[in-house]
This record gives C-alpha cells, sequence and structure tokens, in this order.
C-alpha cells in the first residue's frame, strides 16, 4: 500500500510522555508471514472480531487485522510520532483498499487503557515487559467481569515476558517458536 511501516525506531528517539517508557521495546513492524501463522490459530469469526493492538506503532498489524475482514481495529500506542505516522498510514489504507473495517487509534499508556466490552482478540507484539503486561492483564481481567466474553491473546516474540503463561486464568492454545496464542474465558 506504499505506507510506512519498516523502519525500526528506538523509543530514547520519540517522544514519549509516560511513566512507563523505560519498560517499552522498540518499535519494529510485525512480520507478516508470523502475523498470519499465529491470528490463524485463533476461533473467531472475523466479522464479530474486535481486534486491540498494543503497542501499535505505526499500524502493521492493523491493516493486517483488517485484511482477515475484522469488524474493528483500534491501535494503543503511547509515542505520538508513532500515533502520527499511523494516522496518516490509516489514510492512505483506506483510499486503497475497500476495507469496511472500523478503525480507532489512540494516543496512551496501554496500562492505563481500558478494555472496551466488545474487544476479543488482544495482540501483543513485544511491546513493553512483564510488568507493564500484568497491570494489562489487570484491566482485561475487569473488563471480562464486567462484561463475559470468550477473549484471545496473540503474543509474539515474548523474550522472556511470560506474564500470560503465567497466569492461571489464560488457557494456552497455541505455543511456537514466535509466541504463544491464549483463550481466556468467563470465570
Amino acid at each position: 500500500y506504499q505506507i510506512d511501516t519498516i523502519n525500526t525506531a528506538q523509543l530514547e528517539t520519540l517522544k514519549i510522555d509516560s511513566e512507563n517508557k523505560a519498560v517499552g521495546n522498540y518499535y519494529e513492524g510485525t512480520n507478516s508471514y508470523i502475523f498470519q501463522k499465529m491470528i490463524s490459530r485463533v476461533k473467531l469469526a472475523p466479522a464479530q472480531t474486535v481486534f486491540v493492538d498494543f503497542g501499535s506503532g505505526k499500524g502493521k498489524a492493523m491493516f493486517m487485522a483488517a485484511e482477515h475482514g475484522f469488524r474493528k481495529v483500534i491501535g494503543v500506542e503511547f509515542s505520538i510520532e508513532l500515533v502520527e505516522t499511523c494516522r496518516q498510514n490509516l489514510t492512505i489504507f483506506q483510499n486503497k483498499t475497500r476495507s469496511q473495517t472500523q478503525f480507532e487509534i489512540l494516543h496512551m499508556d496501554a496500562s492505563k487503557y481500558p478494555i472496551p466490552a466488545d474487544a476479543n482478540l488482544l495482540f501483543f507484539s513485544n511491546p513493553f515487559n512483564e510488568e507493564l503486561t500484568n497491570k494489562v492483564i489487570d484491566n482485561i481481567l475487569r473488563s471480562l467481569t464486567e462484561f463475559p466474553r470468550e477473549i484471545w491473546v496473540v503474543h509474539l516474540h515474548p523474550q522472556g515476558n511470560l506474564a500470560f503463561a503465567k497466569n492461571p486464568r489464560f488457557k494456552l492454545e497455541h505455543e511456537a517458536r514466535e509466541g504463544f496464542v491464549f483463550r481466556l474465558s468467563p470465570a
């Protein structure tokens, strides 16, 4: 689509107004082969799926999710520069495709993001460390208690971040060299 999702970005070079900057990882666009491989393990109908990308960066995973036909795609990113690039990319993507996907791009810290009642596929491509992931897990469990539903989590390249694997509420559905797929059901 001739959008800017390729180049990596170190967090030190970006404007980030968050106390969690130190626990975030650098930006790198999600590998499309790995994305397809892991998303294929999720048992959700695209037309009923709300996909949330934590640490969405320039939006590559968001656009791949739209190509799958997910009903709504939400990106949560704490770097304003990456958010602005993502918004520019979204304009180009929408002009070049007939995607019916609804998009929402949020400039905020993932630990403060209240998980929407209809969010049922949560995507993490190594955006931050285990401590911050545990804060996001608290938000996920709070949302699940308020709005019972099945939630799937795809966690790529965890690099020692085993927050989902350590939490007994998340059932491992698939494990690969590239990451994990978990399912979370109401208690």
